[in-house]
């Protein structure tokens, strides 16, 4: 649909386009979790500061290679689902399955021989756990990249080429 201005307008409702930016909103919250909260949970867990930094190299190399894959792959997909909503739907499904290894890894790690005095007190670091921990936190920030580009994607796709100039 074209205005009377000649600018291609969207031939999408608000609330739809809303919901679409929903999902790249829901992606930031997954970004803030892994900053926030996870940070802090490694130290629980025995890691020495110096093997947590280590941890955090898998988001740069996550937006290196999972970006730009994902990208090309989403733009060349003919799903009949669309380009762009299987690659998020993967997506989510694994960022919950993340979500839920890195809640649980303290107990998988005692599960996997990690010892503990009583309910509260552990002794030493906990490795298993804290390997555990780290693969799930990886596996999220690779998720979140999965689903950040195709989301990005289909807002744009979604809104046309309204007010766009360069």
């Amino acid at each position: 649909m074209v205005s009377k201005n000649g600018v291609q307008v969207p031939e999408i409702s608000l609330v739809r386009l809303i919901l679409s930016c929903m999902v790249a909103g829901g992606v930031q919250y997954g970004w803030a979790l892994q900053l926030y909260l996870l940070a802090q949970y490694v130290q629980t867990l025995g890691l020495p500061h110096s093997l947590a930094s280590i941890m955090w190299l898998c988001g740069p190399i996550a937006g290196f290679v999972v970006g730009p894959t994902i990208g090309m792959w989403s733009d060349r997909c003919g799903s009949r689902f669309g380009r762009r909503k299987p690659f998020i739907l993967a997506g989510c499904f694994i960022i919950c399955c993340a979500v839920m290894v890195i809640g649980f890894s303290s107990d998988i790690g005692s599960a996997l021989g990690d010892t503990k005095e009583n309910c509260s007190t552990y002794v030493g670091s906990r490795w298993k756990a804290a390997l555990i921990y780290v693969v799930g936190f990886w596996v999220l920030d690779f998720s979140n990249n999965v689903v950040q580009g195709p989301a990005r994607a289909m807002m744009a796709d979604l809104s046309g080429n309204y007010f766009c100039t360069s």
